[in-house]
């Protein structure tokens, strides 16, 4: 039976309880599991004869981090949880863990360790995420995002970076780690020779977020080079390479070509009972929607990957705006695409089209809705507003966007424009409220507002034409009509 170090940081004993119990409950061998805590200050009586009751370590007021003190908490277990109190266990997530740190490849032995940021309870898409770059700031610190989610992935994916909080690996893993002088955890790994792969199934579910805490990268790096060819990234340049805002070491960002059965039977049962339901409704009352997009040269490379998937979609009418020099590139899986002039964006005198589009969503929606014949509702997508595996047969209800309202995602209390619906009544009022709120602006300020003060205007002015959804993350409106 493998044994396995839970380790967690946390201010007091109380703070992580929960997460231990749910550990120790839904573990499928709870027997193999230990504990060891660096806690923030002495626990109390009770907190002392409970964490006695298991044979728990700690180190009350701890001064050095969970990692450099991991080796005093360890009693020779196989294998170490690094955990956090905001965690909730699944059944059987240690013989979970297990099997995914065996399916990674690292030759005769084993090298490498799972992390990723782990999916709060209630994602809607319920995957982990790599940890992906998000850039270098002027003083060296390198700060991180959400990168791939791992979404039908079949085994766990290699990738540059690490998340402190959850991390799964043989002990020597960590040992080496706590030994490894002041670098950045995911360096010091690299160059103890340890490949980082993020978990591909999520066996953990966090209560609230843990971010990835910025990281100081030496101006000097002697791993540089390797770094380089592996994933893309120059520590001494500061130059990040696609691949590494996913959080992965591939260089593609394909979607994967094969699907479970189950799903395509699923998918054509959803589509059926759709379609049965609503087989006496009146033409006048269908939902008949009209997805439009931009595609600029600016765009990262990635976007048109990701076009490319929305445009295969079934029961995904799309239509694009586009610059003549990129027309070639869409119309090989994108048929309608048109030439994107500048009467089609938002009129504001004396500024040039470029300064204007990232507030003419609206707008595009008004010149696009005149070129089919009466759809119920417009919607505006990004190119790139469903960055996650989809599969392709999967049925799309597009009802719960398409109502009498617009449909529009909040995250963090600011309007998510990558994607949102609008009824075709109200399509012009829309256009003409920005355009006038957007004029009005740049005549006090002398400059152009930005996209999120121009929407979050519109909304709070006019509250009785928005159906507003919250949503944890950016780019998730799409999981309210697609759930697969």
């Amino acid at each position: 039976m493998d044994r396995i170090l839970i380790l967690m940081d946390a201010p007091d004993y109380l703070m992580a309880h929960n997460a231990v119990q749910s550990a120790r409950q839904n573990a499928a061998h709870p027997n193999a599991l230990s504990f060891g805590f660096t806690l923030q200050e002495y626990p109390d009586e009770e907190s002392n004869n409970t964490m006695a009751s298991y044979g728990a370590l700690f180190i009350p007021m701890a001064e050095g981090s969970i990692w450099a003190e991991m080796e005093q908490l360890w009693a020779g277990e196989e294998y170490v949880l690094m955990a956090n109190p905001a965690m909730r266990f699944a059944r059987g997530w240690d013989k979970a863990l297990l099997r995914a740190l065996r399916s990674c490849h690292s030759g005769q032995m084993l090298t490498c360790a799972l992390t990723g940021l782990l999916p709060m309870a209630g994602d809607p898409l319920d995957a982990v995420y790599a940890v992906g770059a998000d850039q270098f700031l002027h003083d060296g610190t390198l700060t991180f995002q959400r990168g791939m989610p791992m979404r039908y992935a079949a085994k766990p994916e290699a990738g540059p970076f690490l998340n402190p909080s959850f991390c799964f690996a043989p002990s020597g893993f960590f040992r080496a780690l706590a030994r490894g002088g002041d670098a950045p955890l995911f360096l010091r790994a690299f160059q103890e020779g340890w490949s980082l792969y993020t978990l591909h199934r999520p066996c953990i579910h966090l209560q609230w977020e843990t971010p990835v805490e910025p990281v100081t990268v030496p101006a000097q790096c002697d791993a540089d080079d390797a770094f380089f060819r592996r994933f893309g990234v120059s520590l001494d340049g500061r130059n990040l390479s696609p691949q590494s805002r996913r959080g992965l070491q591939r260089k593609d960002c394909n979607p994967p070509k094969r699907y479970p059965l189950r799903l395509s039977l699923s998918e054509r049962w959803r589509r059926l009972c759709h379609w049965c339901s609503h087989l006496l409704t009146r033409p006048s009352k269908k939902v008949t929607p009209l997805c439009v997009t931009l595609v600029t040269p600016e765009m990262p490379e990635d976007t048109l990957v990701w076009l490319q998937q929305l445009a295969g979609l079934r029961n995904l009418p799309l239509m694009a705006y586009a610059p003549a020099q990129l027309k070639r590139q869409l119309v090989d899986f994108l048929p309608d695409v048109y030439d994107l002039k500048a009467r089609h964006t938002m009129e504001l005198p004396g500024q040039p089209m470029e300064a204007v589009l990232p507030l003419s969503r609206a707008a595009l929606l008004c010149a696009a809705r005149d070129r089919m014949l009466s759809p119920s509702h417009c919607i505006w997508v990004d190119p790139d507003c469903v960055r996650y595996p989809v599969f392709s047969e999967a049925f799309i209800d597009w009802e719960p966007i398409c109502t009498d309202k617009i449909v529009i995602a909040m995250v963090n209390g600011q309007p998510d424009t990558t994607m949102f619906s609008v009824p075709e009544r109200m399509v012009l009022p829309l256009a003409n409220d920005l355009q006038a709120r957007a004029l009005a602006l740049l005549t006090q300020r002398g400059q152009l507002p930005a996209e999120a003060e121009l929407w979050a205007t519109v909304i709070r002015e006019n509250p009785d034409w928005f159906s507003l959804q919250v949503m944890p993350e950016p780019r998730q409106l799409f999981t309210c009509i697609c759930k697969v």
